[in-house]
């Protein structure tokens, strides 16, 4: 059964990729970087032999945790889960769970990320070449480590698919499983890297070390405790990742059956009376759009996904801040999520689908669209910017630059918001269905929308480069003259950018609409 799946998986496949030439080129240009980092990777695992023990170590465990973090942070962000053995679509046969899952890891193991992600698990017992026992412990370690990759990416992915449709269950286990591998990690590392006595080898040294100990490090420290016959260390740093694989395959397992069951297709929402969002926009068309993509915000969870970068961003920052020292860090924090929110809405009527033919059956003006959409961005993006600038700013204590930070802020966020503006009438990216795990996507997906993203944020940078400038400015020399300046500046150059982007867009839309709708239209086929 298992080698069935496997066949099915990769003849749907082999028939998307023939019938897409554009996902086939993505898939080929996302994986030429990929296998360029993978052969890096592995000349530096050889080169690391000739090292102490200790850095090996600590290269190691550096390596595979950031390994172990991309597999689960990455897909929340980017679409890119593989949903062709996804348990709605196989519910109605008798396929066992447990099969199901053999068949989804085989799967992954033989497709790029996954085949990637082994190659460089087992790869790092290069550097233990010199000793035969490590090499072994370290092959065997990386066979772990991707299995608790791909575990771990399914179980999270699943757990944030039933919290984003509400059920209550899932939101706790969400939770509980984040702050056991990701936030509890952190915390240790920020604890050792605090520690007066770690000063000889400074904070980055003792976070990896700290992190050695964690779901996230263990599994690559056994061959250096290995190597340093320890015989305490292998064994506490084995019980620890076979207890992270198995506990995270368990969550996986209770994710599939309750999809198998329709329990996570349930949107947790109950119908109300009254026009609810509509009978709170202002009148007209655009006030229409604009509380139609406001409901699409909250009730459509492949929208939803997309405020998880809140969170996450600021607090992945202030880490670094943490353990860098770096003032650079803390400043670009607000910044960095005013120009990645707007990316939620670069390739917006891809999410819309064919469900966009009742937006051009009514003949509505593109120019009115485009300005809707872009309220209902600004609605939740703006308010969300100026907390979190305020936020880093007390804890970072650097009130003097507020008003150069806010002017950064608001510049890029209405900028990239009238970029998003032009870019959603242009591209057309594969997103997963409505109704399905919103972390699934077709083959190269991902790939399509990291250089649509890049693309976006390039423009967004040259059009707010004067504010960026005074900005600059403002905080080389410290006068606070030029942070109000820099205030100005961002509030007037945004305001132009984001007018600009809903005139273009529009007009762009207004000759394309019907376009537009056919490549919709494929997409879904």
């Amino acid at each position: 059964m298992v080698a069935a799946l496997l066949s099915l998986r990769f003849r749907v496949l082999a028939n998307t990729l023939r019938r897409n030439p554009v996902q086939l080129a993505a898939v080929i240009l996302g994986a030429i970087p990929l296998l360029a980092l993978l052969a890096a990777e592995i000349a530096g695992f050889a080169l690391s032999s000739q090292a102490p023990p200790h850095a090996r170590q600590l290269i190691a465990v550096a390596a595979g945790a950031a390994i172990v973090a991309g597999w689960l942070i990455v897909p929340l962000f980017l679409d890119g889960v593989d949903d062709t053995l996804s348990p709605r679509r196989l519910a109605r046969f008798p396929i066992p769970t447990g099969r199901l899952m053999t068949a989804t890891v085989a799967a992954g193991l033989t497709w790029i990320p996954g085949a990637a992600t082994l190659t460089a698990s087992v790869a790092m017992a290069l550097a233990w070449i010199d000793d035969p026992w490590a090499a072994t412990a370290a092959v065997a370690a990386g066979v772990l480590g991707t299995l608790t990759c791909i575990a771990g990416s399914r179980a999270l992915t699943g757990l944030a698919d039933m919290l984003l449709r509400g059920r209550s269950a899932a939101r706790a286990a969400v939770l509980a499983l984040l702050i056991g591998v990701l936030v509890v990690p952190a915390g240790i590392a920020l604890m050792a890297a605090a520690d007066p006595r770690t000063d000889m080898v400074g904070p980055a040294v003792a976070f990896i070390e700290s992190t050695a100990w964690t779901p996230l490090g263990a599994a690559w420290s056994i061959a250096g405790h290995v190597s340093a016959r320890d015989a305490g260390g292998a064994v506490a740093a084995t019980l620890i990742a076979v207890a992270t694989a198995i506990a995270l395959a368990a969550v996986w397992r209770v994710t599939l059956v309750a999809t198998a069951r329709g329990g996570s297709a349930s949107t947790g929402l109950r119908g109300r009376a009254g026009p609810g969002m509509l009978g709170l926009a202002p009148t007209g068309v655009a006030g229409a759009v604009a509380a139609r993509s406001l409901i699409y915000w909250f009730r459509d969870a492949r929208r939803a996904r997309q405020l998880l970068l809140i969170p996450a961003i600021p607090v992945t920052m202030l880490l670094w801040w943490r353990l860098l020292d770096s003032d650079a860090v803390a400043l670009a924090i607000g910044p960095v999520v005013a120009a990645l929110l707007p990316l939620s809405a670069f390739a917006e009527l891809s999410y819309d689908g064919t469900a966009f033919a009742a937006q051009v059956a009514a003949g509505i003006r593109g120019r009115a669209d485009r300005l809707g959409r872009a309220v209902a961005l600004l609605v939740i993006a703006a308010p969300t910017t100026v907390v979190v600038q305020i936020g880093v700013i007390a804890i970072t204590g650097r009130w003097a630059d507020l008003p150069a930070l806010l002017g950064l802020c608001l510049g890029v966020l209405l900028t990239a918001s009238g970029v998003a503006a032009v870019s959603s009438a242009v591209v057309v990216v594969p997103v997963p269905r409505a109704g399905r795990n919103p972390f699934a996507a077709p083959a190269g997906a991902a790939t399509l929308s990291i250089a649509a993203s890049y693309a976006v944020l390039g423009a967004t940078a040259v059009i707010a480069s004067p504010v960026i400038a005074v900005f600059v400015a403002a905080v080389w020399t410290g006068a606070p003259a030029l942070g109000w300046i820099t205030l100005a500046a961002g509030v007037l150059v945004g305001c132009a950018g984001l007018a600009g982007g809903v005139l273009i867009g529009g007009r762009i839309l207004d000759r394309t609409a019907p376009e537009t709708l056919a490549r919709l239209h494929l997409m879904r086929e």
